[in-house]
């Protein structure tokens, strides 16, 4: 009897077990759906943007040329106004008498065809600059509506986060990662420490899978794998992805974040260990949503940028985000990982 009230209760027990399982998966799988919805619309309001820049500019070259065209043609028809306007009389007694007016009448008639052309281009320009104001008032319209989209499902997402907890909190650490934050000079004894090259410490086997390879952030990568660095000035270790503030930040990879929170100069940074023994590092970070020890899926959110207070300051006040892979403790071109890099 003893023997079956305990199979019962570990049938319990796994079945319990299962239902969580089941119910972290359920929420993961939410989360990388609003996520992906989330980027999508940050690469629409990216296009947007590009798009009203654009128009912007061409807007002020053809109001330009507007301007210069009407002062040109005012002259021109102010010209002709007053000729047809001098009485006769007085053509006759201007030196040269009726055949300097005859000569006047004839350079008019050859000039009428030119002045027709430019009438006619007149008319163009004012038609092309009336279909750009529409165009940018049409896009400011799609901007706006996706701006609203966006807001409401960062809204949504928040609340799953809620639900899937993981806030980073730095108490919560091991000692061991603490230690190794504490004494890491840089960010490659940091990754060097939590994949074991660096110091002896106790690193679990990742089987989490980790899914379709991708770039943490949506945006343009301005700093590829090998090349030389602007902000530091030497040869990348990783990529730099340009992209709009308040952008979400996912993981490239599936796995079990290693460290969240900040380190020295480089602000907030994600560390995930994948399967395979490589590495993900994520820098440039602002509200991080996962803590250490937590297993991830590709596409999961981890973090959320700044935003801007006002929409046309977007594209001045862009973000740059860092990523870099590494194996065996070495860096690596992440293109072997991310097919969009491919």
């Amino acid at each position: 009897m003893r023997n079956i009230i305990l199979t019962l209760a570990l049938l319990v027990c796994l079945s319990a077990h299962a239902s969580e399982d089941d119910a972290r998966a359920a929420l993961q799988g939410r989360l990388v759906q609003a996520a992906a919805d989330i980027r999508n619309i940050e690469r629409q309001i990216d296009a947007l943007q590009n798009n009203l820049g654009s128009l912007e500019i061409k807007k002020a070259n053809l109001e330009k040329e507007y301007m210069v065209r009407r002062a040109r043609m005012a002259a021109t028809l102010g010209a002709l106004t007053h000729m047809g306007q001098t009485p006769r009389e007085a053509v006759l007694i201007r030196p040269g008498g009726p055949l300097q007016a005859a000569r006047t009448s004839m350079l008019l008639s050859a000039a009428i065809p030119a002045i027709e052309t430019q009438a006619s281009a007149f008319r163009g320009l004012l038609t092309e600059l009336e279909k750009t104001r529409g165009a940018l008032a049409q896009q400011g319209a799609q901007a706006h509506t996706a701006r609203s989209d966006l807001a409401s499902r960062h809204q949504a997402l928040t609340a799953l986060l809620e639900n899937r907890g993981g806030t980073h909190n730095i108490e919560a650490e091991s000692a061991a990662v603490a230690a190794l934050v504490h004494d890491a000079r840089n960010l490659a004894d940091l990754l060097d420490g939590l994949s074991g090259n660096g110091q002896t410490m106790h690193v679990d086997t990742v089987s989490v899978p980790e899914g379709e390879g991708q770039l943490p952030v949506s945006g343009i990568v301005r700093v590829s794998y090998g090349q030389r660095d602007p902000e530091l000035g030497t040869r990348s270790s990783g990529i730099r992805i340009e992209t709009l503030p308040g952008a979400l930040v996912v993981a490239p990879l599936g796995g079990t974040v290693r460290y969240a929170g900040p380190f020295k100069g480089y602000g907030n940074i994600v560390i995930i260990a994948h399967k395979g023994g490589y590495y993900s590092l994520i820098s440039g970070l602002d509200k991080i949503n996962v803590s250490a020890g937590q297993t991830i899926v590709s596409g999961e959110p981890i973090a959320i940028l700044k935003s801007v207070d006002q929409p046309n300051q977007a594209d001045r006040q862009r973000r740059s985000i860092y990523y870099e892979l590494r194996y065996g403790g070495q860096p690596i071109d992440p293109a072997r990982k991310l097919p969009d890099l491919g």
